[in-house]
């Protein structure tokens, strides 16, 4: 049994598995995401190009204009003497730092003290709860729950 599948294959499976509407739409869902997450973060903070070029690689996968979009974006790239190897590990770093900076506030809590100092510590366990708080809302929650005292103790507030 092979557990590991090349993407021509899973690309294969799909398209022998699922009907063209589903299929365009999920292309469409995922990509167009990643796409606006993308555009998004051009003028925010974080990967707004990687992101932006991996959405149009999936929209690419059902849609002619994603298609010339990309070769554009390829050809201008390889004008200006960009490696062949960062037109693909570009935006797959960018979905991965992507991904990063969300989980991390679930495993991390950003405290700021009321001297405006900052403590970055591990939660005890993975959750989106206190991932930026300040220290007096974090003592007011400690007496009733044993996560937030947690942290407290392993920022030192206590």
């Amino acid at each position: 049994m092979r557990i590991l599948v090349g993407v021509r294959d899973f690309l294969a499976w799909v398209n022998a598995n699922t009907s063209l509407r589903v299929r365009r739409f999920v292309v469409g869902a995922v990509g167009g995401s990643m796409a606006l997450a993308g555009l998004l973060l051009l003028v925010l903070p974080g990967p707004g190009i990687p992101l932006l070029l991996a959405g149009l690689g999936v929209l690419s996968l059902e849609f002619a204009i994603a298609r010339t979009w990309i070769v554009a974006v390829r050809q201008r790239a390889e004008r200006a003497g960009v490696p062949r190897s960062a037109l693909w590990a570009l935006p797959v770093a960018g979905i991965v730092l992507s991904v990063a900076a969300g989980l991390a506030p679930g495993f991390v809590s950003v405290v700021v003290d009321d001297g405006n100092a900052w403590h970055v510590v591990r939660k005890p366990s993975f959750g989106f709860d206190y991932a930026y708080v300040t220290s007096g809302a974090l003592r007011g929650a400690a007496g009733a729950d044993p996560f937030a005292r947690a942290i407290m103790d392993r920022a030192g507030l206590r």
